[in-house]
Parts: C-alpha cells; sequence; structure tokens
C-alpha cells in the first residue's frame, strides 16, 4: 500500500491504509507540529495521532489523558492549531492548503511550517 492512490484498481477508497501510510511517510512533520501546537513531547503516528497530555489538578495530583487527532487533514485545518503556527498568515495558508491535492498538500505543508523562519 502507497500513498500514491487511494483507490483500488476497481476504484474502491482505501480508508484504513492509505491514512496508515500517509501518516507514516509525514510522522516527523505531524509530531514536530503537534508537539509546538499541544506543548507535548509523546506522540504516535499510527492510524491517528495521538499524543499525552499532563494535567496537575487543584487535588495534587497530576493525570496524564491521551487526546487523539482523527486524520491528518483534522490537524492541518485545525483554526486554532494555524493561527498558532502562522500567526496572522493561518486564513491565507489554509486556503492554499485547501485546494491543493493531498498528494501535494503534505509537501507544501513541510514546507509552510520549516519555512516560516526565512
Amino acid at each position: 500500500m502507497s500513498t500514491k492512490t487511494d483507490f483500488t484498481p476497481s476504484g474502491i477508497k482505501y480508508e484504513g491504509p492509505y491514512e496508515n501510510d500517509r501518516n507514516a511517510e509525514n510522522a516527523e512533520l505531524y509530531k514536530a507540529i503537534i508537539r509546538e501546537a499541544y506543548g507535548v513531547t509523546d506522540v504516535i503516528c499510527g492510524h491517528h495521532l495521538v499524543y499525552q497530555v499532563e494535567d496537575k489538578r487543584a487535588d495534587g495530583f497530576t493525570y496524564t489523558f491521551v487526546e487523539e487527532v482523527p486524520s491528518a487533514d483534522t490537524l492541518i485545518f485545525d483554526t486554532d492549531v494555524a493561527q498558532k503556527l502562522w500567526g496572522d498568515k493561518w486564513k491565507s495558508i489554509l486556503s492554499i492548503l485547501a485546494v491543493t491535492p493531498i498528494a501535494e498538500r503534505d509537501a507544501l505543508l513541510k514546507d509552510f511550517y520549516y519555512g516560516r523562519g526565512k
């Protein structure tokens, strides 16, 4: 299975394997974005993107919660995340990403994310 296509030769859409491969191919990028946007260190990329959040409560205990981002596009098009990453430019960047085919979107996202300091 590859992310080169998200359909079988007979036209049936892949749901699971395609997303797994996409997440694996772009794991470092997605992990970097999640770490920055959510302020976490532990991120796992599988079929979904998963991270842990620690929350110190008034009772004095620190609780660990597992949070899940269901897909790469859910992460990419989260307006709160986009605002954290790109500030005032977030709307134009999301507009460009929205009209870019998935096959090209992740490479463009990588350029936008790592090119912020340039």
